[in-house]
């Protein structure tokens, strides 16, 4: 039996992706802020955060639930 894979290996590779960033960002030991946060600063929209943090096309990351970011990334 031939399974297609490609859908467990995308979420493995996005919960990998989202786990590193959070690594890096609390070794960096920057402020970190909720992303809605984000929303307000830079004028970006929230549902455009969020799916670019679903997708780890930025470096968001969750924790208990909230998306959050790094303060000085932009």
């Amino acid at each position: 039996m031939k399974e297609n894979l490609k859908p467990m290996a995308k979420i493995i590779a996005l919960g990998l992706t989202e786990s590193l960033h959070k690594r890096i960002t609390y070794l960096e030991g920057a402020p970190i802020i909720k992303l809605s946060e984000l929303v307000k600063e830079h004028g970006k929209t929230a549902s455009s955060l969020a799916n670019a943090a679903r997708r780890q096309t930025i470096p968001a990351f969750r924790e208990k639930g909230v998306w959050k970011i790094s303060q000085k990334w932009k």
